[in-house]
């Protein structure tokens, strides 16, 4: 009786944690417009770009405390310059043409 007791918060757990997900995965932007849109190289040293930007018009990058660092219009084959910002981890976020966040990626500058 006791095991049983103990496998309820657990089951109950499993069952919200995975509800609450799936609901998330059908509210968020088609997962196939994430996976084509990566930022290159990462690490960045000089410059980032974008494999793809014909959903997206706006680039803007926050530090981890959420301080917006730069902001770029997207364009295409462009490359944008992070040389000023000092080492460590970021997050890229892309703007689509709407103006609705599209995806937010994490970049490490070396």
């Amino acid at each position: 009786m006791r095991k049983i007791l103990l496998l309820i918060p657990f089951i109950y757990f499993s069952i919200t944690v995975n509800g609450q997900s799936l609901a998330k995965q059908s509210n968020d932007k088609p997962a196939a417009i994430e996976k084509i849109i990566k930022i290159y190289p990462n690490p960045a040293f000089n410059f980032i770009g974008l494999n793809n930007v014909s959903d997206v018009s706006s680039i803007i990058i926050y530090n981890l405390v959420g301080r917006k660092m730069k902001k770029f219009a997207a364009q295409k084959d462009e490359r944008y310059d992070v040389t000023d910002l000092p080492r460590g981890m970021y997050l890229v976020q892309l703007l689509g043409n709407d103006g609705k966040v599209v995806t937010t990626q994490r970049m490490s500058k070396k």
